[in-house]
C-alpha cells in the first residue's frame, strides 16, 4: 500500500500547492461508491506532472467570444444542502451576466439517481448537455460510449492540476473537466470532544461519542474504503483483476473492526443524512464525512467544528478516497464544443474562489486560496489518501461490499464469510 500512499500524497500536493492563504468553506455534493486498488492500479500523477501554482491559465472568458446558444446542465447539489447549492447558483449566475447569449437550464436531480438517470437519457439522447458529480461512474459511462472525449482540449486546462487530470483520464483519453478534490475525513465537535480519536484504539475509546454511515444504499462501502489501509487489507488484484479481499485479512478486520466498534456504543447510521442531523443537534461529537458538509456544519457550529484524518490503524493510517469532482460531457449532445467552454469559464479562478470560500470545495485549479482550517483539515487528510482507479473491475465492487458491511453491522457473524461471499460476487460480476 505505501506507492499508492505516495501516489495520494502526490496528487494532493498537485492541487493543494495552489490553494493554502486565505478564505472560508463549505459543502460539496455527497459522494457514495468508491473503489480499492492495488497500488498498480493507482490514477495518481507523478510529483513532475503535478500543476504548480504559477502554471500558466487557460483562455480567459476576456479573451474568448461571448458563449451563445443553449445547454442544459444536472447537477446533484441540492442533496447536500444549502451552501453548496447557493455557492453553484451564483457561479452560474456569474457566467450566464458575462455571456448575456448564453441560455443554461440547470435541474437538479437527486444524488441516488443521477448517474443512472444520466446513463439512460444519454444512451438515447443529447440531454443533458453536460452534468457535474464526482467521478462515481467516469469510467463505466466513458468505456460505455456516453461521454465525449475532451483530449484535444488539454492545452486548454493547463491551469488544473495534472493529478485530477489523470484521474479523469480512461484508455488515455481525458473524460471530464475537473473541478475539485474530494474525500472524507472527521468531523468533530470539540466542545463534546476536544481531543479527537487518532488510532483505531482511541476511537473505540470514545466510540459511544461518534459516529459511522454503514448503509448499504447510504454509501456505506464508500465510507468504508479509508479503513482498508488502516488494516492493510486490499480489493483488487493488479495483475489478474480478481477480487483480493481475501489474500490477507485486512479488509476482514476492517469490518470486524466495526463490530467491535457499534458494541463499544458507536452509533451506526444508513445514511450520512441522519448522522449529520445527530451531528449537528449535538446527540454525536462526530463521524467520517466529506467537505460538502462544511458550511453547513460551520453555520450550525461555528468555531467549535474541527476535522481531522479518520482512525489510523495497526497496517497504517486511514487512507480515504481521493477523487475528482468534474463536468461530464455527454458525447451525443449537439453543443460539445460550447458545453466544454461552459464548464472552463465555471472554473475560473473567480469562481472556483466562491466555492472554496463558500462551499468547502478544494477546488482541481491552481491560485485558489484558503486559510479555512476546515479546509486545512481535508488538505492534511487527504495526504493519506490515495486516487480512484479507473479499473473496470472496481465498478462491481460497490454492491457486494456494501451488502457485507450491511450484514456485519446489522448481523454481525464472520466478516471473513461475508468478504468471502463478496469477492466471489465482484468476480462473477467481472466475468473472473
Amino acid at each position: 500500500m505505501r506507492s499508492m500512499k505516495l501516489a495520494s500524497v502526490l496528487a494532493t500536493l498537485a492541487v493543494v500547492a495552489g490553494a493554502c492563504s486565505s478564505a472560508a468553506t463549505t459543502a460539496p455534493t455527497q459522494a457514495p461508491a468508491a473503489s480499492a486498488a492495488a497500488p498498480a492500479a493507482s490514477a495518481a500523477a507523478p510529483a513532475s506532472a503535478a500543476a504548480p501554482a504559477s502554471a500558466a491559465a487557460p483562455a480567459s472568458a476576456a479573451a474568448q467570444a461571448p458563449l451563445t446558444g443553449n445547454l442544459t446542465l444536472w447537477e446533484a447539489y441540492g442533496a447536500s444542502g444549502n451552501a453548496e447549492i447557493t455557492a453553484f447558483k451564483q457561479i452560474l449566475a456569474n457566467v450566464q451576466a458575462a455571456n448575456p447569449g448564453l441560455n443554461v437550464t440547470r435541474v437538479d436531480i437527486p444524488f441516488n439517481n443521477l448517474f443512472t438517470k444520466f446513463e439512460t437519457s444519454a444512451a438515447n439522447s443529447g440531454v443533458p448537455d453536460l452534468y457535474i458529480a464526482p467521478n462515481d461512474s467516469m469510467a463505466k459511462e466513458a468505456r460505455a460510449g456516453l461521454l465525449a472525449d475532451l483530449t484535444s482540449y488539454l492545452p486548454q486546462l493547463s491551469n488544473i492540476s495534472q493529478a485530477a487530470i489523470q484521474a479523469d483520464t480512461v484508455d488515455g483519453k481525458l473524460y471530464a473537466i475537473p473541478e475539485s478534490i474530494k474525500g472524507v475525513a472527521l468531523f468533530y465537535n470539540t466542545s463534546l470532544l476536544p481531543t479527537p480519536p487518532v488510532t483505531t484504539d482511541d476511537w473505540l475509546k470514545d466510540a459511544s461519542k461518534l459516529g459511522w454511515v454503514y448503509g448499504a444504499n447510504g454509501g456505506g462501502s464508500y465510507y468504508l474504503w479509508g479503513l482498508f489501509q488502516s488494516f492493510g487489507g486490499t480489493i483488487l488484484d493488479p495483475n489478474t483483476g480478481k477480487c483480493a479481499a481475501t489474500a490477507n485479512s485486512g479488509v476482514a478486520d476492517a469490518l470486524a473492526w466495526l463490530q467491535k466498534a457499534k458494541a463499544a456504543g458507536m452509533h451506526m447510521y444508513q445514511n450520512d443524512t441522519a448522522a449529520a442531523a445527530d451531528f449537528v443537534a449535538g446527540k454525536i461529537a462526530g463521524f467520517i464525512d466529506g467537505p460538502w458538509q462544511s458550511g453547513n456544519f460551520e453555520k450550525a457550529l461555528g468555531s467549535k467544528l474541527a476535522v481531522a484524518p479518520g482512525p489510523t490503524g495497526p497496517a497504517g493510517a486511514f487512507g480515504p478516497l481521493v477523487a475528482p469532482d468534474g463536468y461530464y460531457i455527454n458525447k451525443n449532445s449537439a453543443n460539445v464544443d460550447l458545453a466544454v467552454k461552459f464548464a472552463i469559464e465555471m472554473d475560473s479562478q473567480a469562481n472556483e474562489q466562491i466555492f472554496a470560500d463558500q462551499a468547502g470545495h478544494i477546488p482541481a485549479i491552481a491560485g485558489v486560496t484558503f486559510s479555512n482550517p476546515i479546509s486545512q483539515g481535508f488538505a492534511n487528510a487527504y495526504k493519506t489518501g490515495f486516487p480512484r482507479p479507473t479499473a473496470k473491475q472496481l465498478d462491481n465492487y460497490w454492491t457486494p461490499f456494501g451488502n457485507a458491511l450491511a450484514a456485519a453491522i446489522d448481523k454481525g457473524g464472520s466478516t471473513s464469510a461475508l468478504v468471502a461471499t463478496a469477492c466471489q460476487q465482484m468476480d462473477k460480476a467481472n466475468g473472473l
